[in-house]
């Protein structure tokens, strides 16, 4: 996850032009998730789906349908060896006049509306460690406190 910037939209990033390759530890717990290995946090805030950027992989449409009604993030036809672009994965947030939180967040209850079938981005997100610091930093969150 990303975080944009006020005046960019979040249309084909340059970061999601790049597949990254699993080192063999990140593929042993990838295969522990898909094995059904619970993963949670204690932080309930909703702030990294509210204002980080959600790009998800093939994957994660694979294990979640609803993710194919994203916005799709594609290789542009220079970078892939047809010639042709090709699709990489899937922007998560909704640009709307109120922000461009994650499209699964429940702006209410700051629930994902897909947390049992939650992309692999959003499971390795430390939200009570690095990420929550990351957060503080960009002054989403305050410091020593919950959320909003």
């Amino acid at each position: 996850m990303t975080q944009p910037e006020e005046h960019q939209t979040p249309k084909q990033q340059p970061a999601s032009t790049v597949k990254v390759d699993l080192s063999p530890d990140d593929q042993d717990w990838e295969e522990e998730l898909d094995a059904g290995e619970p993963t949670h946090s204690n932080c309930r805030c909703g702030e990294c789906c509210r204002h980080l950027l959600v790009e998800v992989a093939l994957e994660d449409a694979e294990r979640e349908p609803k993710i194919k009604d994203a916005e799709p993030i594609y290789l542009p036809p220079e970078l892939t060896t047809t010639g042709q672009r090709e699709l990489v994965g899937y922007l998560l947030n909704d640009i709307k006049e109120d922000g461009h939180a994650c499209r699964f967040l429940n702006q209410t209850t700051n629930l994902c509306s897909i947390y049992e079938t939650r992309p692999w981005v959003c499971r390795v997100f430390d939200c009570d460690g690095e990420g929550k610091e990351q957060l503080i930093e960009l002054g989403y969150r305050p410091k020593g406190g919950r959320g909003r």
